[in-house]
This record gives C-alpha cells, structure tokens and sequence, in this order.
C-alpha cells in the first residue's frame, strides 16, 4: 500500500478529537473499493488493546470482496499527536434500494432476516484490554462494543492481510462508545420528553394481550414517575391514547432546552414468531444506511436535523441499552440508526426504544406482565441517569457487566429466564 500526504478537507469532529487526545499514535486511513478504512491493528495500538492475531481467510469470501472489483488502495497518514486534523468521511454514491424495503419515516413490523450480513463465511476477532472490549467480524456490519452488539455502517473487510474497519465506523460508533467522555456537544439534562408511540386510531402491533399502543403508554408513564422522583422534569408527547401526528412528537422536545427524547414502542413480526429481543435506534449518520438496509440511498447524503446530534443521540442509546440488557435478561438485537421521523427530525438527543416482541409468544407474556413493564421503565430510567452523569460530568455510563455484577452481589433482579 502507497503512503500518501493526502488528507481530506472537510471536517470530521470525532477524528480531530482523536488527534487531540492521542500522544503518540497516528492513523492510517486506507482507501479501498471507494472507502477510507482503518486497519483493526492500527484500532489495538490506539486504544491499547493487544495486537489482534494474524488472520487467515484462505478460502474465505467477504462482502467487500464481491461487491465490486479492488481498487488500489492509498493509505493518508494522520499524525495524531500533532496539531488536529479535520477530515471527513467521503461521501457515498447514490444506490437505488428496492421500493419494498422498510420505511424511514417510523418502525414497521420487521421481516424475519436481520440487517443483512452479506457474507457467506467470516472471521471474528476479539480485543481485550481488561478495561473495554472490541469483537468485530469480517464480512459482517455487526460489532460488540463491551458486551453490547452494535450495527455498522459498513462490513468490516479484509484486505492484503489487514482487517478494515470504516473510517465512518471508527469515529461515529467505535470511538464514542469506548471513550463517550470525549463526545462534543453534549449539554446538561433537565427535561425528558417521552414519546409512547403509535395511540388514537394507530393501534401499532398487535398481541393476545393487547395494542403496542397501550404498552408503550403504560411504560412511558411508569417512567414518568420515577423520573419525577429524581428531579426531572418530564414532558409526555402523550399521557392518553390520542393520535400525535410524527412530525408533532419531536417538535416538542425541540422547544425545550437541555431535554432528551425517548420514545417507547415495542416490535412485531408477521413472518418469524420466533423473533425477540430488544434493540434501540438512533439517527444514521450522513453518508450511513439505515441498518435496515442493504446499501446506502440518495437520502442518506443528506444533512438531516437529528444529524447535528447525532453524537450525543449514540450515547444516549449506549447508556439506555447497557441499563436494559444489564438489569432485563432479554435477547440483544443490538444499537441501530435509522431515519425515522422522530429521531431525523429531532435536535435534542433522541433515540427509539423497542421494549421486546409483541408477536413472540412469551415475549408477549412477559410484556403482559405489569411487574414486568415497571422493570423495563426502572431500567430506561437507570440509562437515562447515565447519560446524564456522562453529559455533566464526563463521567462514564455503566456497562452491561456493572449492572448485572451490582444484580449478583445484592441478589436483585427480574429472573425471567431466556424468553
């Protein structure tokens, strides 16, 4: 691979925190088929993780392999011990998506595949520091992230010896989430605006036991209370079952200085019962797909509101999800973005929680279960205190592992068992 003295023009906040951080790293930023990548080694050296071992695809085929013929990659060294650097990631071609993939305007029933792997047979690395922890897979666009699975942007890929990841990937995902004290723009948290979804006539999904729309409710006033108890002052999109239109519900945390928006909705799937779990949504970065879908489109170039804080909306996420898998033992279906109405729309820290599987038989029993659904609200409101203590004082959220250590040493704890 060439070194080049190229650097990008434009301005990537995240890497230039990098560079002011660092004391004596650079990074390596390669071009390959179209995209700045860096090397999972160059990754280690930075964070202080062991070198990863060599890898060995022999007979191995990833995504990025059969997406397109290699180009020559070029490497642009960023040296980030001296004066920062403003780099941005490149912007993506335009790619047509079928018209029968979901919708960014707001959560519809799932299908029964995942974001798609888009590989046949991978390699999965582990780092460890003893403090934080990085898996990454070849091929995949899914990352763990401290014991919490994350979607990227892009595949990881493999090339000339080296595992890649996205340059888009290292500063909007990797970084923030093994060093969210450093995030920019994060302001204090006095107001929290929850957004029980769907009501009115928009039932949502549908169970044995009832709409989405009165669960989501149920949750989102549950927390209400427990937030008041705390000292926040918290605003509700809706306390009755009414109809908000979508673009209403972010609007009123945009009014609102130093407030975050949660909304509550949980998940269905008319073709797989057997899925479950949680997962939890923040806004796409510009140039990123949504995790639903395959490859980039033409509106994910696009500046959107919520982009402005998009940052800030990944921490808020990291935090919530961390509380809800560390106190309710349910399946990690992982921290995904989208563009939603209500996060694309939004400018205050925003994400969307989906609380479990309406169409999954125990899942349903569970959220049933009002015991249950007050477990769920304790655990949003634990994240959300998290990221608070992150946005005022730097401090750091707790991780899954912290909450499920404080479960064992004090025996409490919902015991559902594997839904």
């Amino acid at each position: 691979m060439k070194t080049s003295p190229w650097v990008p023009a434009f301005c990537c906040t995240i890497l230039a925190v990098l560079a002011m951080h660092a004391t004596a790293a650079e990074w390596n930023l390669v071009r390959f088929e179209s995209r700045e990548y860096v090397t999972l080694d160059n990754i280690a050296q930075f964070y202080g993780f062991p070198k990863p071992p060599p890898v060995d695809l022999t007979g191995h085929f990833t995504a990025a392999a059969n997406a397109a013929p290699a180009l020559a990659p070029t490497v642009a060294s960023l040296n980030v011990a001296a004066k920062p650097a403003t780099i941005q990631v490149a912007p993506v071609a335009p790619v047509s998506i079928a018209a029968s993939e979901k919708s960014s305007d707001e959560p519809a029933p799932i299908s029964s595949k995942e974001p798609p792997p888009a590989t046949p047979l991978s390699k999965t690395i582990t780092l460890d520091s003893g403090k934080s922890q990085l898996e990454v897979t070849v091929g995949l666009r899914e990352a763990s992230i401290n014991g919490v699975k994350h979607w990227l942007a892009f595949p990881v890929a493999f090339h000339d010896g080296q595992v890649l990841v996205s340059r888009l990937d290292l500063s909007k995902i990797i970084e923030p989430n093994l060093r969210p004290e450093l995030i920019p723009g994060m302001t204090p948290v006095t107001t929290v605006v929850l957004d029980p979804g769907h009501g009115g006539h928009d039932n949502g999904a549908v169970s044995k036991y009832g709409y989405e729309k009165n669960f989501a409710l149920d949750v989102a006033l549950r927390a209400r209370k427990l937030l008041e108890a705390e000292g926040y002052k918290v605003v509700m999109t809706r306390a009755t079952d009414v109809f908000i239109p979508l673009e209403q519900r972010p609007a009123v945390a945009n009014h609102i200085p130093n407030s975050i928006f949660v909304s509550i909705h949980f998940n269905s799937s008319s073709t797989n019962l057997d899925a479950r779990g949680f997962e939890i949504f923040s806004i796409a970065p510009r140039g990123a797909p949504s995790t639903n879908d395959v490859m980039p489109r033409e509106r994910d170039l696009r500046e959107e509101p919520g982009n402005a804080v998009d940052l800030p909306s990944g921490a808020l996420a990291g935090s919530v999800f961390h509380a809800l898998l560390g106190q309710v033992p349910m399946v990690d279906r992982g921290v995904k973005h989208a563009r939603f109405a209500v996060l694309r729309l939004c400018t205050q820290p925003a994400i969307l929680v989906e609380c479990g599987f309406v169409s999954n038989n125990a899942e349903s029993t569970l959220i049933s279960s009002a015991a249950w659904r007050e477990h769920v609200a304790n655990a949003i409101v634990d994240g959300v205190g998290g990221y608070k203590e992150l946005a005022e004082t730097k401090a750091r959220p707790k991780v899954i592992a912290d909450y499920r250590r404080a479960a064992t040493s004090d025996g409490n704890g919902l015991q559902t068992g594997k839904p």
